[in-house]
C-alpha cells in the first residue's frame, strides 16, 4: 500500500522481527511512500514493515514472490532520489509528463520502478527506474481508459523459473526503452508495454509496445502451461493488433478490453483478440486453468 506522514501524520511502524539489520528502508522518504508489510502464514504476527520511496510520491501496482522467496515490486515514482542499485538498468530518473494529481499526486512526472527485496526484508537486492520523456506506468487522467477509481494505477509483474522478471504496464513515452521485440515503435497517446528484465535487473532482455493509434494499456500478465505469455488490458485503438480469426478481431467502439498471447522471447504476437461492446470495457485481471 501507501503511507503519507506529511499530510496525515502518524508514525508508520517500520521494524523487522526477522533481521537485526532492520527493514530495508527505515526512514520515511516524503509525500506518499510505498508501505511493504510481511505477515506470518496465520496472519497473526507482522514480521517486517518498511518504507519504499524517495522525496516525492510512489505507489505500488503489483508484487510477486519469486522461487527464492524474494519480493519483486512494480510501481511508479515521481522521486529522482528513489532508491536504485549499482548495475541496474537505469539509475537516473527521467520523469516527464508534468505534474499529475489523482489518487496519489505525482509532482514531477513519473517513471516505472522495479525493486527486488530480500526474503527477510533487510535489504534491497536490486532496484531500477524504467522511463522515457513522458509519463510512464500511469494512465493520464484524460485518457479514455480512465473511468473507475484507480484506473490510472494499473500494472502487473511476474517472474519465471529462472527468476527473470516480466512486467505489464503503460507508457506515454515514444522513447521508452523497448528493444529486441515484435514492436519497438510507439503508436498512440499511450501504448501498453510488455517487458522482460534479467533477474538482477541489470538488463532489458526484450520489451515491446502493444497498441494502435489511440490510447492503450496492458494491465495483467500470466504464463500458460507452455510458457507463453498471456496479457490483457484496454484499448481505444481500432487498429490494435488483433489477429484475424480470433474471438473478436474488430473493435466494437469506445474502449474495448483485449487479451493477447505472446512468444516468451518477445518475437511475436501469437494471437490477440478484442473483448468488448459499444460501451466501456477493459480487462483488468486474467487467470488460466
Amino acid at each position: 500500500g501507501v503511507t503519507n506522514e506529511t499530510t496525515f501524520g502518524g508514525n508508520f511502524p517500520a521494524f523487522n522481527a526477522e533481521s537485526e539489520a532492520g527493514p530495508f528502508q527505515i526512514n520515511y522518504g516524503g509525500n506518499y511512500d510505498v508501505a511493504v508489510f510481511k505477515y506470518d502464514s496465520a496472519g497473526q504476527n507482522m514480521l517486517y514493515a518498511s518504507f519504499l520511496g524517495g522525496s516525492d510520491s510512489e505507489s505500488p501496482h503489483s508484487l510477486f514472490m519469486n522461487e527464492a522467496e524474494e519480493l519483486i515490486i512494480l510501481g511508479t515514482t515521481s522521486s529522482s532520489d528513489f532508491p536504485t542499485t549499482a548495475g541496474a538498468v537505469d539509475q537516473t530518473y527521467a520523469g516527464g509528463g508534468g505534474a499529475i494529481a489523482h489518487v496519489v499526486p505525482y509532482n514531477f512526472g513519473s517513471d516505472i520502478f522495479v525493486t527486488k527485496i530480500s526474503k527477510d526484508g533487510s535489504q534491497i537486492l536490486a532496484s531500477t527506474f524504467l522511463g522515457g520523456s513522458g509519463l510512464d506506468g500511469l494512465n493520464p487522467n484524460n485518457s479514455p481508459l480512465v473511468k473507475n477509481y484507480g484506473d490510472q494505477l494499473r500494472g502487473d509483474i511476474i517472474t519465471d523459473s529462472n527468476g527473470d522478471i516480466f512486467i505489464s504496464t503503460v507508457t506515454s513515452s515514444t522513447d521508452f526503452p523497448v528493444q529486441n521485440s515484435f514492436s519497438t515503435v510507439h503508436s498512440g497517446g499511450t501504448d501498453g508495454v510488455v517487458m522482460k528484465l534479467s533477474a538482477d535487473l541489470s538488463q532489458i532482455v526484450w520489451g515491446a509496445f502493444l497498441g494502435g493509434v489511440g490510447n492503450d494499456a496492458s494491465h495483467t500478465i500470466k504464463f500458460n502451461s507452455q510458457g507463453k505469455i498471456i496479457v490483457g488490458g484496454g484499448t481505444a485503438s481500432p487498429d490494435f493488433p488483433a489477429t484475424v480469426g480470433s474471438f473478436q478481431d474488430t473493435h466494437k467502439g469506445g474502449v474495448d478490453g483485449w487479451v493477447a498471447r505472446l512468444e516468451p522471447d518477445g518475437s511475436a504476437i501469437i494471437t490477440a483478440t478484442f473483448t468488448g461492446t459499444s460501451l466501456f470495457d477493459q480487462v483488468y485481471f486474467l487467470d488460466l486453468n
